[in-house]
């Protein structure tokens, strides 16, 4: 909720704006009201105001110098003047003060209630802008603090099987460490998989969050960092060890359970991530390693659903049987352009996929379909797929897309979408040919391949010189032969450049050879044809 302070001398005026309005209606819970600039700088002392709705001609101080201190002294505060003065001069100051809006008097109420709310919105978006950077501030300030710690180094060693597993070695490390664990512990693995972020943050973000995720579950489960901790193995995966007799392990799954779900639920709001917890059963540190990789495996089979708390000794779920994909009908669906019905099919069948507990091979399978029935239809219609899909087939883009079904969903809306305007625009074969000569026309200075042609539209060069055979009845190197001639004959009659430097205008570095080109082509050599134009 927010605070509202009125400010006018006229009582009657701001005892209008009081009841006028219904405050609460706008998520206002407090309005205040004071008569001059004291009163209303006692009422800031005593309460933290977001909006301030000012006159500004008053006795003893006018609205523009209570604005200057309250950004002074109260900078979040919004300010929205109500005045009889149309002056220009005000309004000019209370702009430059950073005043939200200058409004005259009389106003009507709905038009002031507009105001308001926008400046409300304004007032709750820095709110929250503000929560975000206190975040970020207070965890960056953890996370820079933080140094590897040895008992750190050593759960790394024993996951990433990067020392040897056997007992006596254990031991040596524990006691040349100063590791405080019996060899024979045991402990109880978590992997916290973080599924998505639900916001746009940089990479810089990312970091800190991905510590404050840590730092929240030691708080959250209790772990001390020594005897129970938590691990980040990749920007994905965390994984927390509770020690055996740890008491939320007394009755796993109630207490346990609970608290993982709170974690899972304050972290989608606190810190913008999805996630999913994978509770492993208690294993010897020589064998924690393999606890984690069936974890890992655990949360890489699960695609369709966040949020939720997964348990490895529960009995596994067998997929629901789902048909394969009528890829032969989206194939003919493509061909013909028909974008939206396309799509439309594709999610319905992911959604299928979804309600039958889908894995990961299965999204796998239809990413391997789905992309070998694109790449038919683009050779069918001479595109080059590599040309149009440079970005969306970049290996992070693909593992993110058959990271879940939600991913996959947009991702191959995306790619249907990018080659349905490209086979629009093959279709539409005039078009290409007018951008081909119009491509040719203004590079026609350039030693252009039809390499470079083909490239410009997309297209095989196979492809578009059979293409603009059939629209134009010329091959496309007669084409730009002729346009490079015609080019040639413009400036032989406009300008007095030497011959040889206009062949080598139009790509010809041979003057012999530019001057039998021209006479084929005019029944002229180049300096005959120049005295004919310009003497006729």
């Amino acid at each position: 909720m927010y605070r509202l302070l009125i400010v006018d001398d006229e009582i009657h005026a701001a005892h209008g704006i009081e009841i006028g309005i219904n405050w609460a209606n706008l998520g206002i819970s407090n309005v205040y009201v004071a008569y001059n600039i004291r009163q209303a700088m006692e009422i800031f002392f005593n309460h933290a105001i977001d909006l301030m709705i000012c006159d500004i001609e008053m006795p003893q101080g006018n609205g523009l110098e209570l604005l200057a201190w309250v950004k002074e002294h109260y900078a979040s505060t919004e300010t929205l003047f109500l005045t009889c003065h149309a002056d220009f001069d005000y309004a000019k100051q209370a702009l430059q003060l950073g005043s939200f809006d200058y409004l005259l008097k009389p106003v009507r109420y709905k038009e002031l209630e507009s105001v308001v709310m926008k400046a409300i919105e304004k007032v709750k978006a820095e709110r929250e802008a503000d929560k975000f950077t206190e975040t970020l501030k207070h965890y960056y300030e953890l996370w820079s603090k933080h140094h590897p710690l040895l008992v750190e180094r050593f759960w790394f060693d024993l996951i990433h099987h990067a020392v040897s597993l056997h007992p006596e070695q254990i031991l040596e490390m524990i006691q040349t460490r100063n590791i405080p664990y019996h060899p024979n512990s045991q402990f109880v693995p978590i992997l916290i998989a973080i599924h998505e972020w639900s916001k746009e943050i940089t990479n810089r973000e990312r970091k800190i969050l991905e510590y404050a995720l840590r730092n929240a579950a030691e708080h959250s489960f209790q772990l001390d960092g020594v005897q129970g901790l938590t691990l980040q193995l990749s920007e994905r995966h965390f994984i927390a060890l509770f020690p055996a007799g740890h008491p939320l392990l007394d009755h796993p799954s109630t207490s346990l359970i609970q608290e993982l779900s709170t974690y899972i639920s304050n972290c989608e709001t606190y810190f913008y991530s999805k996630l999913s917890c994978y509770v492993g059963i208690r294993t010897d540190m020589r064998e924690i390693h393999h606890a984690v990789e069936d974890l890992i495996r655990l949360d890489t089979d699960n695609v369709a659903k966040s949020k939720q708390v997964y348990r490895i000794d529960e009995p596994a779920i067998l997929p629901k049987a789902v048909a394969l994909p009528n890829v032969s009908h989206w194939l003919e669906l493509l061909k013909q352009g028909a974008k939206l019905p396309l799509i439309s099919e594709i999610h319905h069948y992911l959604e299928d996929l979804k309600q039958g507990e889908s894995s990961a091979i299965q999204l796998q399978e239809f990413f391997h379909d789905f992309m070998q029935m694109v790449y038919h239809v683009l050779q069918l219609k001479g595109l080059q797929a590599h040309r149009i899909f440079t970005e969306s087939m970049s290996p992070v883009q693909v593992a993110n897309a058959t990271r879940s079904i939600s991913a996959l969903k947009e991702w191959s809306s995306q790619i249907i979408d990018r080659a349905a305007q490209f086979i629009r625009s093959v279709e539409e074969s005039q078009s290409v040919i007018d951008r081909v000569r119009r491509f040719i026309k203004e590079n026609i200075k350039q030693d252009l391949s039809r390499d470079d042609i083909s490239e410009h539209v997309f297209l095989s060069p196979d492809y578009l010189s059979r293409l603009f055979k059939k629209e134009t009845g010329i091959s496309l190197n007669d084409y730009m032969i002729e346009e490079r001639f015609k080019y040639a004959k413009e400036l032989l009659i406009s300008t007095d450049m030497p011959i040889s430097s206009i062949a080598a205008a139009i790509g010809y570095t041979n003057f012999s050879h530019f001057s039998k080109m021209f006479k084929r082509v005019t029944n002229m050599n180049p300096l005959e044809f120049r005295k004919k134009c310009k003497n006729g």
